[in-house]
């Protein structure tokens, strides 16, 4: 019955309210930008960034790719490397292992532009399991995905989701904050379009910084009809994208 009592608050919290702040950011369809987007994962030693540029809203050709930026990753232990470009647009470090507890910084030096973030390494947190429940909406039966874990208590945790059905992801801007939990047994739901009875869900968990949340929170509104808004970079100089510094814990379900 707890569990249930639970699972129903999670719910009515996810359809009917939500009290973070939307960050509203004017648009600029004029000039283009650099966008950034660079993951550094507890647990591995290999991590990436992509750099493109922008394009006018009236152009509809694939984001330019940006190969000749110097870019550089380190830690506050004075551990540094020079990522190398593995293909266009993509920059690579290898044998860089990440610890928790440090910041992470990303500088990005290209056609006389800087552009820096730094990113706190968050505590670590894991699955304790994978629950799936069916919630009837209407004349409308939902399939939920309830990833199970034990908040650390005292401290703000934001977590973010990714879904795969037969090695291909599921669309969707999926993530959760403790602001409501903290310190307790999380089992908020998440509803996935293509999550379907019989299917088998692998459900990977990043626990994510505050500004890493806020940037995907604000894609989320954009996506639910909201005054759209290009989401707040972490990164200094005036780019787009983001620095996720991030933790990692996967888990499957079979969906009854």
């Amino acid at each position: 019955m707890k569990i249930a009592i639970t699972f129903i608050s999670a719910l009515t919290l996810v359809l009917f309210s939500n009290c973070t702040k939307v960050i509203e950011v004017d648009l600029n369809s004029k000039d283009p930008q650099y966008v950034i987007e660079g993951f550094v994962t507890l647990g591995q030693t290999t991590h990436q960034v992509s750099i493109t540029k922008t394009l006018n809203i009236y152009e509809s050709s694939a984001f330019p790719t940006v190969d000749n930026a110097i870019v550089t990753l380190s830690d506050d232990q004075g551990n540094s490397q020079n990522m190398v470009l593995i293909s266009s647009g993509k920059y690579q470090a290898t044998a860089f292992p990440v610890v928790s507890g440090r910041t992470y910084t990303l500088s990005v030096s290209v056609d006389s532009k800087i552009f820096v973030a730094s990113v706190l390494m968050p505590q670590d947190v894991q699955l304790d399991s994978i629950e799936s429940f069916q919630f009837a909406f209407g004349p409308q039966v939902f399939n939920s995905i309830v990833p199970v874990r034990l908040d650390p208590a005292g401290i703000e945790n934001y977590y973010q989701f990714q879904l795969l059905k037969q090695g291909k992801y599921i669309p969707g801007v999926y993530i959760q904050s403790d602001q409501f939990n903290d310190g307790n047994m999380m089992m908020e739901p998440i509803f996935a379009d293509g999550a379907n009875s019989g299917d088998t869900i692998l459900v990977e968990m990043f626990g994510i910084d505050r500004t890493v949340y806020d940037y995907f929170y604000t894609l989320q509104q954009n996506d639910q009809g909201a005054t759209p808004a290009n989401p707040t970079s972490n990164f200094s100089g005036g780019c787009l994208g983001y620095l996720s510094v991030r933790t990692m814990d996967t888990m499957s379900v079979i969906i009854p």
